[in-house]
């Protein structure tokens, strides 16, 4: 069998497969992951393997049972909801620093990123228009001026990304929520404080608001 990696950067190589991996929802939450088969697969030995899943452990993907096995973590209701609360505040945040801080430059890229979004769902790939949608909040936390807001936020990401899975979003309302993305560019254009914060709560807490 081809090996699906090359031999440089080995831990962090095995890492981004299984999350993907995780995030596509080919391991579920509550599956045990398939350690000797995935080293078979990736043409690695247990310890690059063992350092990725920690890896994923420390980022709250992958639950680590001591000297046993990984296994993928279910996120329940109420811990989604308490991601979501937090992701809120770090949000709103990092959009009113970037609505100060970001060039022009920083503008178009995150045009660029929100329009590749929403082309990519309407073509029916789901899969990378979540991993563009995260890529679109990364920056803004990215280029807010704060490294320490962003550490944070790129480490709660993961979780975010597993939350937006469980949600199953059907095609016209991920459509409607990906939209916001260019509302939500013009308001920090603008440097609307208010509206950042009223898309941004609409934007996250979509799913959470029902009845």
């Amino acid at each position: 069998m081809e090996q699906l990696i090359t031999r440089k950067n080995l831990s962090d190589q095995v890492h981004d497969h299984i999350k993907r991996m995780i995030l596509s929802g080919e391991l579920k939450g509550g599956e045990r992951v398939p350690e000797a088969s995935l080293s078979k697969l990736f043409g690695v030995s247990r310890t690059p393997l063992r350092e990725a899943l920690k890896k994923l452990s420390d980022y709250g993907l992958i639950y680590l049972k001591p000297r046993s096995y990984a296994e993928v973590v279910i996120i329940d209701e109420e811990e989604a909801m308490q991601i979501a609360e937090v992701r809120l505040y770090i949000e709103i945040l990092s959009a009113k620093l970037f609505s100060k801080n970001a060039s022009a430059k920083d503008f178009q890229e995150i045009r660029l990123i929100s329009d590749k979004c929403l082309e990519l769902n309407i073509s029916g790939d789901k899969a990378a228009a979540f991993e563009m949608d995260s890529q679109f909040h990364l920056m803004i936390a990215k280029y807010c001026g704060n490294r320490c807001l962003y550490e944070i936020f790129e480490k709660l990401d993961a979780r975010i990304q597993l939350v937006r899975l469980n949600q199953k979003l059907n095609t016209p309302l991920l459509t409607d929520y990906i939209k916001q993305h260019s509302i939500l560019v013009a308001a920090m254009e603008n440097k609307e404080e208010n509206l950042i914060e009223s898309i941004l709560s609409s934007h996250i807490m979509h799913d959470f608001n029902k009845d």
